[in-house]
């Protein structure tokens, strides 16, 4: 229970070739991230980052640990990406009916996933030592972009943080991704979107009038910072569906000062209790628009313990315009979410979030032999789904087509839609979808004949083309 899954990571990509190490003092305000940026432009994403001396602290920071395809794949155990469709494919077959609506207690109650769930320690994990006192300031946190925190001058914040709550019983835990500022020694604000998890645990407190424990992980096994970035279906607990990812359960441990538990591994526990309805104005904050997020209130946590390791690693992230370490984190989630789909709607054969479009929900779906009724009516079926009811765009294309990419696909859009009818405008929330499956279309389209492209593949080497 005591090893760091993290540290393990981070020395198989320096084994491989795929980290740098930055010996020199960088800032964590600005600095760190205007260079985290300008390495996730490089081709296939650049390399990972351990940024061995931040300015006034003395733990090192991880950056760009899953910026790129292949990182992606040695983070989850795999090969490649579309294992992930294949294993949940598999999962879900043992369900006959699938419900979008029961979904995640269909998929709960199955042995299959049961078996993946977490194993509880008695004691707090012995690899992670108290700080005396809590102290949120004396870890480099970053500062991403000018702006942020500006509203009431806090701009340094969490950015992988793992944030694990419970219902007021202690039952359906949940681990979500989110955004924590930092507002002093021992207190941080966090940004949980309104009908997530967490949202839905403070609401719960907030009923019965009781302050709600929280505890916040860095690091740990990479499976649960995924499982925690998946918009899963429902309540699914993220904790067993890590399990499921990396083909074993996770350990967990107790915390020190609240009632919650959490996985071991984890480089920093921070723990605390938010009041009921106790905020703050946390923001603006840049993000992947280009643009800043304006300030919102946002729950107060107020820390009650700091645990963390000897030589803690501090794992982060820079959100801005793509391409960034976040668009292939994403990937992960398009394999996962393709299985999904096709349960649910069986007409879907793949589909692929460009990294313009990713963090719309806007995406590139292919169906097996569409017609112009089918794509109708699929667009109000996806919209139904939450993975889709922000979704500003959505393309269908025929699976025979190929598509796997924006540049294809907008082109096949230009060329076979027709604007009066393949257009599916939902006015109520501004919503379009694009028929660009050619299905109403007559036409043959242009194809090289199959005899002429084996006699080419065949005789390539003798045209002394590269």
């Amino acid at each position: 229970m005591s090893s760091s899954p993290l540290r393990q990571f981070i020395n198989h990509l320096e084994s491989d070739g795929s980290l740098s190490r930055i010996p020199v003092s960088v800032d964590p305000v600005l600095e760190m991230a205007a260079v985290v940026g300008r390495v996730c432009a490089e081709h296939d994403g650049g390399t990972a980052l351990l940024f061995e001396n931040p300015l006034g602290s003395r733990f090192p920071v991880a950056a760009n640990l899953f910026g790129s395809q292949k990182r992606v794949c040695r983070a989850l155990g795999i090969g490649d990406l579309d294992e992930l469709t294949l294993r949940l494919d598999r999962l879900l077959a043992l369900i006959p009916e699938p419900d979008a609506d029961s979904l995640d207690r269909q998929i709960a109650a199955l042995p299959e996933f049961t078996r993946f769930a977490p194993h509880v320690f008695e004691k707090p994990d012995p690899a992670l030592i108290p700080m005396t006192p809590p102290d949120l300031t004396r870890f480099p946190f970053l500062q991403g972009w000018p702006d942020d925190g500006s509203a009431e001058g806090h701009p340094r914040y969490i950015t992988l943080a793992q944030v694990i709550t419970t219902d007021p019983d202690g039952g359906t835990p949940n681990c979500g991704l989110y955004r924590v500022q930092v507002r002093g020694e021992r207190a941080a604000a966090i940004q949980w979107k309104e009908g997530s998890g967490a949202a839905r645990h403070a609401e719960l407190y907030r009923r019965v009038g009781r302050p709600m424990p929280v505890a916040v992980l860095l690091g740990g096994d990479p499976a649960l910072l995924f499982s925690a970035m998946f918009p899963l279906p429902g309540d699914l607990d993220e904790l067993t569906f890590a399990g499921f990812l990396r083909g074993a359960p996770l350990a967990t441990a107790p915390c020190r000062t609240v009632p919650l538990i959490v996985p071991a591994g984890a480089e920093v526990v921070i723990e605390g209790f938010v009041e009921p309805g106790e905020t703050v104005t946390e923001g603006p904050f840049g993000n992947h628009s280009g643009y800043y997020s304006p300030a919102a209130p946002a729950p107060l946590l107020r820390v009650t313990a700091i645990s963390h390791r000897v030589d803690a690693v501090i794992p982060a992230t820079v959100v801005g315009p793509p391409p960034m370490e976040d668009c292939w984190m994403a990937e992960a989630w398009e394999r996962l979410q393709l299985a999904f789909l096709r349960r649910l709607v069986p007409s879907v054969v793949d589909i692929r979030y460009p990294v313009e479009t990713v963090f719309h929900q806007s995406a590139i779906i292919s169906l097996e032999n569409p017609d112009p009724a089918m794509v109708r009516n699929i667009p109000a079926r996806l919209w139904a789904l939450p993975w889709f009811r922000s979704a500003r765009l959505l393309l269908f294309v025929s699976a025979d087509a190929g598509i796997t990419g924006l540049s294809r696909a907008v082109w096949r859009s230009i060329n076979v839609t027709d604007g009066a009818h393949d257009i599916v405008h939902d006015p109520a929330s501004g919503r379009i979808a694009i028929d660009a499956t050619g299905s109403r279309l007559p036409r043959s389209p242009v194809k090289i004949s199959a005899a002429v492209a084996t006699l080419v593949e065949q005789r390539w080497k003798e045209y002394s083309l590269p």
